[in-house]
């Protein structure tokens, strides 16, 4: 049990094939989930989601990617996160937030590039994760 994020390819219905896979991540979910509820500001957490307090979860289509987006996720990858420190969320990892940075630290840079060549060629792609 966990976080599994995931990115990629979006279908016509929002739902995001993998490319990119991450195991509890918890700066980039934290950064996520900001970027989710930008998206999604005017949406209303339902009662299926009763948890909506530790941020979004699969089936609640995701996270659309987006050149701000990008422009923003490239610098916090660049900051090691700094701003997007996970105060809590035992499913996402945040106990050892700091060494997945680390860890992550290539996959990041890779997936900033990978997002930009992709939105030139205007593909639909996204982020989703589940735990």
């Amino acid at each position: 049990m966990g976080l599994d994020q995931y990115a990629g390819f979006r279908d016509n219905d929002g739902n995001v094939k993998e490319e990119f896979y991450w195991r509890k991540h918890a700066r980039l979910q934290q950064f996520m989930a900001g970027e989710f509820d930008l998206q999604n500001k005017d949406k209303k957490p339902d009662a299926e989601n009763m948890m909506h307090s530790l941020g979004f979860n699969g089936g609640q289509g995701g996270v659309k990617i987006t050149d701000d987006l990008i422009a923003r996720l490239e610098d916090a990858v660049k900051n090691d996160y700094y701003d997007y420190f996970a105060p809590d969320g035992f499913f996402w990892g945040q106990q050892f937030q700091e060494e997945q940075v680390k860890e992550y630290k290539e996959q990041d840079e890779k997936f900033v590039q990978w997002c930009k060549d992709q939105l030139k060629e205007k593909q639909n792609i996204g982020y989703d994760c589940s735990w």
